[in-house]
């Protein structure tokens, strides 16, 4: 083999090593996330409009878990946490594929829809986030946000 003929099958070589390095993470990390269970899916942290303490304003800040994996799970006790803030779960059973909201107002509690019952927006509209604990305390998912993220972020 030349020496020209070498040094392009070596540069294909490392070139194929370094995008299938670069392209295995980035799938593996996609399909973990996908089939990983229950997790922390949005948060809408600034309510749309002028931040008032009517109720309508309130029910504009919340976050969804789901069911990511094949099974359904019972969430009972599970919390989400801001550190000052949290929301228990009652008896909920989240079957694989759903996704229940929470909305920091009040409101008639519905199988997939909830209401912390609070009077006041509980979310930093610049930086925050929040923490998602099963039944025993151990924490499965987190998700933070900043201004950046303009009001919205996905987990």
């Amino acid at each position: 083999m030349s020496r020209t003929s070498r040094t392009v099958t070596a540069t294909a070589l490392i070139a194929g090593a370094l995008l299938s390095a670069a392209v295995v993470p980035a799938a593996a990390h996609e399909d973990r996330h996908r089939h990983r269970g229950v997790e922390i899916g949005q948060v809408q942290f600034d309510a749309p409009g002028p931040d008032r303490r009517f109720n309508r304003s309130v029910n504009g800040e919340y976050f969804t878990v789901v069911n990511n994996s094949r099974r359904p799970v019972q969430l009972r006790n599970y919390t989400v946490s801001d550190g000052r803030h949290t929301y228990r779960f009652d008896r909920l059973r989240l079957w694989a594929g759903q996704e229940v909201v929470v909305h920091t107002g009040f409101g008639r509690d519905q199988r997939l829809v909830r209401f912390q019952d609070r009077d006041h927006h509980i979310y930093s509209n610049v930086r925050g986030g929040v923490v998602l604990r099963n039944g025993d305390g151990a924490p499965v998912d987190r998700c933070s946000w900043s201004w950046r993220d303009r009001g919205h972020t996905g987990c």
